[in-house]
């Protein structure tokens, strides 16, 4: 059996990539972990610059499960870890883990991609397009993620504008811009007053520049859950739950 391959970088958390309270944004910390796997795929030549322009392809993530024992901090020096774990005829599955300098593992998280073709918005099977999988292991199995529903009724509503910034090479809504727009749906005193512990999310539709969203939000207070998702029209885009616990 191919040994899998790691890949780690450190980085140091910058002003811009926390909120208010000095904690990492959860799209900051998910875009540190999509470039820690951008730099794996270039040695192949397969990360998304290079699909992009040689091929016309495009990497879509479509599902991610984060289990935080802590979030990372303003200042904080972190190595950020990511080995490319299976696949199967279509999905592409990698785990991300990111330590302090001490060897502490804070965040951990599983995900699944896709390869689409750009031009014709189909998906196309990775295990044909890539030559190096990183000592991945061909598997003929799903991996199952948490099981996400939309809950029959909503405590916050409010449609979302997209602009040109938030659209990436794939031609669809960067997938970490969702992070922000669903944590603002949540009050600041609650933010400000716990800690986030994990996080579900379920890509089902891509947004586009052409798109009119809309955001829904339903808290659970019995759990300290909070279940988000978006719509454009009847299409439902993408649905999250977040787990949080009093600081």
């Amino acid at each position: 059996m191919t040994e899998r391959e790691t890949y780690s970088m450190e980085v140091e958390v910058p002003y811009y990539f926390v909120n208010f309270t000095g904690d990492i944004r959860l799209s900051a910390l998910i875009d540190i972990m999509l470039l820690t796997s951008e730099k794996q795929l270039h040695q192949a030549d397969a990360d998304s610059t290079e699909m992009v322009m040689n091929n016309g392809l495009g990497w879509v993530v479509v599902q991610y499960h984060m289990d935080i024992n802590q979030m990372p901090r303003l200042g904080q020096k972190l190595k950020v870890t990511t080995q490319a774990t299976s696949y199967n005829k279509y999905f592409f599955y990698r785990d991300f883990w990111v330590e302090d300098m001490d060897g502490n593992v804070m965040v951990k998280a599983q995900s699944a991609f896709v390869l689409i073709d750009i031009k014709e918005r189909k998906i196309v099977s990775a295990a044909d397009r890539l030559e190096n999988k990183f000592g991945a292991e061909e598997v003929n199995r799903i991996q199952r993620f948490t099981r996400l529903r939309v809950p029959d009724e909503y405590d916050f509503k409010q449609p979302q504008h997209i602009g040109y910034y938030n659209i990436d090479v794939n031609k669809h809504v960067n997938n970490s811009y969702y992070f922000d727009w669903m944590v603002d749906t949540l009050d600041a005193d609650y933010i400000a007053n716990h800690h986030l512990k994990t996080m579900d999310i379920k890509y089902e539709k891509e947004l586009n520049l052409e798109s009119e969203p809309l955001l829904f939000a339903k808290m659970n207070s019995e759990n300290n859950t909070s279940t988000h998702w978006i719509k454009n029209g009847d299409v439902l885009n993408v649905v999250a739950q977040l787990g949080w616990e009093d600081k």
